[in-house]
């Protein structure tokens, strides 16, 4: 690795779980890493439901132990109503005890990452933000920002839904769902019936998440799945009698994956790559696991073990298998609901792709 050229080894773009996953990784290993967060200040984002199994990942990044300090409640399981059927879903056990999943505070959740980034040495540039991809030979070399041009080998984009180094490279993002719309808001109060686990309700007109984020605070998510706009200020009907914290928000969660997620000096993580829609249930986790992967790969490569595009088409493989494999998952869970726009041509098409 020649590093002279360079301001750094690698510039991360976004400071969210996948980001902070991919500093954190490439730090650890030795690279010079800088890490863009346009966001001034943590922010509160959706996301809060975290399955047990995230516990095993923050350990592999150094903040297992730290967890606590950003969860608000604990549960065993899921209740769930879809279609005719109720059931609750548990997590499980093992010789250890009962699994619990966690409800957390996003603002800390994301906090505690960039601190233990900052921790390792990675450079955090807040606020700061993407303004153009610098390209050398056909090759990604460097980002120009809001602080001047900032140069390095390895470019991560994990700036979410945005992707905004595919928008900058000209790289299709393929839809593999109809249009989905995802409502959410906040309140204060108190709901006894959801302290003791979230609840997913389904049909076919759509599906509604609530849970309780910490004790006081609920947490709802609505996605409409016939075509109809959710109303700017719907509220569950449970919802009526507690006090909003901020307006009802909107953010599309339709199906996507980038037709690359990976090429010569770049990777994308976490949304910026890949987005389904909330019931995956698994978006904070992605965005780790990502993050994890894509700086193992890039320090392989920087430090002679592979090349550019061994660990790109490497990348490639794995995410977009991960996406079909749950989209599938996905396709059969609202089939149960008899939704249109969820079907064996949508499989076809998911079986169909192939990431370059």
């Amino acid at each position: 690795m020649d590093a002279g050229h360079f301001d750094s080894d690698v510039i991360v773009i976004g400071g969210g779980p996948g980001g902070s996953a991919a500093a954190i990784t490439c730090a650890s290993l030795g690279l010079r890493v800088r890490l863009l967060e346009s966001d001034p200040r943590p922010s509160c984002r959706p996301g809060e439901t975290l399955h047990p199994g995230v516990a095993t990942v923050l350990a592999q990044l150094g903040v297992a132990d730290r967890l606590a300090s950003a969860v608000g409640s604990r549960h065993t399981g899921i209740r769930i109503k879809w279609g005719s059927e109720t059931r609750f879903d548990p997590y499980g056990q093992d010789n250890s005890g009962v699994w619990l999943g966690y409800q957390v505070r996003r603002s800390e959740f994301d906090a505690l990452l960039l601190n233990r980034a900052r921790e390792l040495g990675v450079d955090i540039h807040r606020p700061c933000s993407a303004r153009k991809v610098a390209v050398s030979d056909g090759v990604v070399s460097g980002v120009m920002t809001t602080e001047g041009t900032m140069t390095a080998p390895m470019v991560v984009d994990a700036s979410g839904r945005s992707h905004w180094l595919g928008t900058e490279l000209a790289i299709e993002r393929h839809t593999y769902s109809m249009p989905l719309v995802a409502r959410y808001g906040y309140a204060e109060g108190l709901l006894p019936f959801h302290d003791e686990a979230p609840q997913l309700i389904g049909d076919a007109s759509g599906w509604l998440w609530t849970a309780m984020i910490h004790p006081g605070l609920y947490q709802w998510t609505r996605v409409a799945l016939d075509g109809t706009k959710i109303p700017a200020g719907w509220y569950p009907d449970e919802f009526q009698l507690l006090t909003p914290v901020g307006p009802p928000r909107g953010t599309d969660v339709t199906w996507r994956l980038s037709k690359s997620v990976a090429g010569p000096g770049w990777f994308s993580v976490g949304d910026a790559a890949a987005l389904l829609d909330p019931t995956a249930a698994k978006g904070i986790l992605k965005a780790l696991l990502s993050g994890i992967t894509a700086g193992k790969l890039i320090a392989g490569v920087l430090n002679g073990h592979s090349s550019a595009t061994e660990a790109a088409s490497v990348y490639n493989s794995w995410l977009s298998d991960w996406f079909l494999n749950d989209a599938k998952k996905l396709i059969h869970f609202y089939s149960e609901l008899d939704v249109a726009g969820f079907s064996d041509a949508a499989t076809h098409r998911l079986a169909a792709t192939k990431l370059t």
